[in-house]
């Protein structure tokens, strides 16, 4: 299989796509959203994409086009935020995992690159098994793999710091503001009983009582974390970790090394 990407593709490059790939397809889905001042608001989506079609060239199946907008509703009081409503979200990739389906892709991947669309995304997958028997997948795409963080990175670190800093760094150097890089600390208290959903920063996801907050109520500047500390170098190492993490997995899936039916 020569090409990956489906958009690229013909109708009949793509019906022998679904047997080369062994009915896998990669649907990456990201976000629209502030990651402060000093990154670009496609921070997630060109992040998501990336990594998935590393995935896809290593093992020979296929993505899909780019979700671009996703669940940003919490960001909305930075310039620059797209919010889709997470029902709406969850209706479009939906038919998009019917249509794939309907022409012999029975093993759909979601490649998720931004925390405010999990909710929306886990509730589809267990509607699109109970519709059709088929089980798609929900990968979150930067819980696939890490790389150690510098010593002194802050313990608030998160959206729009370290990680995602270098990862622009890399993909996307032109886009990034050294001029802006700035440390930003969280300014909200909601206790030791707190968390904040979509989570911004490991201070706000351990709470058992769940705080619905605007992003301009936690910190100033939109990001958590001391982004100079990020390099393209340590970007690489991320895009490369969980692009490898990805096919490692797909591998497995593509030679029926999973199990994941009980016999009664």
């Amino acid at each position: 299989m020569k090409k990956v990407q489906f958009e690229k593709m013909t109708w009949k490059e793509i019906q022998a796509a679904t047997q080369e790939s062994k009915g896998i397809a990669i649907i990456p889905v990201g976000a629209v959203e502030e990651h402060g001042p000093h990154n670009p608001v496609g921070t997630d989506s060109i992040e998501t994409y990336e990594i998935g079609l590393r995935a896809a060239h290593q093992t020979q199946t296929v993505i899909l086009p780019l979700v671009w907008f996703g669940n940003s509703r919490s960001l909305m009081d930075f310039p620059g935020s797209i919010g889709i409503r997470p029902m709406v979200l969850k209706e479009y990739v939906h038919d998009v995992i019917l249509s794939l389906i309907k022409h012999g892709f029975n093993h759909p991947l979601i490649l998720d690159g931004h925390s405010g669309n999990y909710g929306a995304l886990d509730i589809l997958i267990e509607d699109i098994m109970l519709e059709t028997g088929i089980k798609t997948l929900h990968v979150r795409a930067w819980e696939l793999a890490s790389v150690p963080k510098p010593a002194d990175t802050p313990a608030y670190d998160g959206h729009g710091g370290l990680s995602e800093t270098s990862a622009m760094l890399y993909l996307a150097p032109d886009c990034v503001n050294r001029e802006e890089m700035r440390d930003c600390a969280p300014e909200a208290d909601i206790s030791k009983f707190g968390s904040v959903f979509p989570t911004p920063s490991s201070k706000y996801a351990k709470g058992a009582i769940v705080f619905p907050m605007m992003m301009g109520e936690l910190v100033e500047q939109g990001h958590h974390g001391d982004p100079r500390l990020a390099s393209a170098e340590r970007g690489k190492a991320l895009i490369d970790a969980k692009a490898m993490a990805l096919a490692e997995f797909i591998d497995l899936l593509k030679n029926n090394l999973l199990s994941w039916r009980v016999e009664k």
